[in-house]
C-alpha cells in the first residue's frame, strides 16, 4: 500500500490514543514502555501520533529543553513501517527544533537496533557516546547527535 504523505497527520497525543499506542510500542520493543510512561510528561515533552486514515501508524515522544532537543521514542506500526512515516515525523520534529532554536538534537539507541541505527544516520545523525550494558538485555545505548543546523 503506498502512502501519500499529504494524507498523513500529526497530533497531539491523548489518552484516547493510548490502547493503540501501546500495540505499536508492544510489536516494536520487547521492554515496551508502561501506559504510565506514556502518559506521563513534563512542560518540555513533545508527544505526537501519526495518524491516517483515523487509524494510528506512529508515536512520538521527545522533549525541547532550550537549546537542546531529545528523541525518546519513536515507533511505527510494523506493518507501515519503510514508507516514510518514520521520516515524516523525524522532519517535523527537526523543523520544529530549528524554529524554536535548538542546535543539537540527542537520542539513544541500542547498538542491536541495526534497523534504528541506519534511520537515524541517514537523517544525519552521528554517534558521540555509548552507554555500557544501559538496557535491561545488557546491550549498549548509542548516544546519537544531529547538529540541527546541519540540516
Amino acid at each position: 500500500m503506498k502512502i501519500k504523505k499529504k494524507d498523513l497527520r500529526i497530533a497531539d497525543f491523548r489518552q484516547e490514543y493510548l490502547p493503540q499506542v501501546e500495540e505499536i510500542l508492544k510489536e516494536n520493543f520487547q521492554y515496551p514502555w508502561s501506559s504510565q510512561k506514556i502518559l506521563s510528561s513534563n512542560s518540555f515533552s513533545v508527544k505526537k501520533v501519526v495518524i491516517y486514515e483515523n487509524k494510528i501508524l506512529g508515536f512520538f515522544s521527545g522533549e525541547i529543553i532550550f537549546s537542546e532537543g531529545s528523541i525518546t521514542m519513536i515507533a511505527v506500526k510494523k506493518e507501515f513501517q519503510n514508507k516514510g512515516i518514520g521520516s515524516f515525523i523525524m522532519d517535523w520534529f527537526i523543523k520544529l527544533t530549528k524554529e524554536k532554536g535548538v542546535k543539537d538534537i540527542w537520542l539513544e539507541v541500542s547498538e542491536k537496533n541495526k534497523k534504528a541505527i541506519r534511520f537515524y544516520e541517514k537523517l544525519g545523525f552521528i554517534v558521540e557516546n555509548v552507554r555500557k550494558n544501559y538496557y535491561r538485555d545488557g546491550s549498549d545505548a548509542l548516544i546519537m547527535r544531529l547538529p540541527v543546523n546541519a540540516w
